[in-house]
C-alpha cells in the first residue's frame, strides 16, 4: 500500500462532471511523483494513498482539494496601453506576467477601452473534478537504516554505542553548556 515518501508511476484521466476531459496521460508516458512532495493536487495525492500497484480507482475531488475555490482577489485590472503596448490579444488568451515571486499566467478575462481585467485563477478553480487513476509502478520509500551496508559501515551501535551506555552524569544535552 502506498504511503508518504513512496515514488509512484500513474496513468490518469481528469475530467469535469460534464465528462469533458481536461488532462490525461493515457496516450503518453505515466507521470512519476513522490507522495508528499506536493507535485499533485492534494485530493489526488490523498486518493493515491493506500492504493497498490496495478490497482485502478475513480475518485471525485471537491474543488477545495483540487484546484481551489474561485478567488475574486485574483482578478486584477491593469491599464491596457501600459500592459499590452503594441501586442494584440483577445478575451480568453493567456499571458505571462513577471512578478517579484516569479512568472505567473493570467487569463484575459475582459478587455475594455482603457483597461484589461486579468484572472489569475486556474481554469479549473471552483470546479469538482473526477480522476480515473491506475497505479503502474511503486517504489517504496527506503528506511534510512536500510540504506547502509552493515558490512561496510558496521552497525549504528558499534559506531555510536547504545543508549544504555549513557549515564545520568553525561552532559551531552545539557543546555547550560551551550
Amino acid at each position: 500500500m502506498l504511503s508518504i515518501g513512496d515514488t509512484v508511476k500513474v496513468h490518469y484521466t481528469g475530467q469535469l462532471k460534464n465528462g469533458k476531459v481536461f488532462d490525461t496521460t493515457i496516450s503518453n508516458d505515466p507521470i512519476l511523483f513522490t507522495l508528499g512532495d506536493e507535485m499533485m493536487i492534494p485530493g489526488f495525492e490523498e486518493a493515491v494513498l493506500g492504493m497498490k500497484e496495478g490497482q485502478k480507482k475513480t475518485v471525485t475531488i471537491k474543488a477545495i482539494d483540487a484546484y481551489g475555490d474561485y478567488d475574486k482577489e485574483l482578478l486584477m485590472e491593469v491599464d491596457k496601453k501600459e500592459f499590452l503596448g503594441d501586442k494584440e490579444v483577445k478575451e480568453g488568451d493567456t499571458v505571462e506576467v513577471p512578478t517579484e515571486e516569479g512568472v505567473f499566467s493570467f487569463k484575459i478575462h475582459k478587455i475594455g477601452d482603457d483597461k484589461i481585467m486579468l484572472d489569475g485563477n486556474s481554469e479549473l478553480a471552483g470546479k469538482d473534478v473526477i480522476f480515473d487513476i491506475e497505479i503502474i509502478e511503486v517504489q517504496k520509500a527506503e528506511v534510512i537504516s536500510d540504506m547502509f551496508d552493515e558490512d561496510e559501515f558496521g552497525s549504528f551501535e558499534d559506531e555510536f554505542g547504545s543508549s544504555s551506555d549513557l549515564s545520568e552524569d553525561d552532559e551531552y544535552l545539557d543546555a547550560e553548556n551551550y
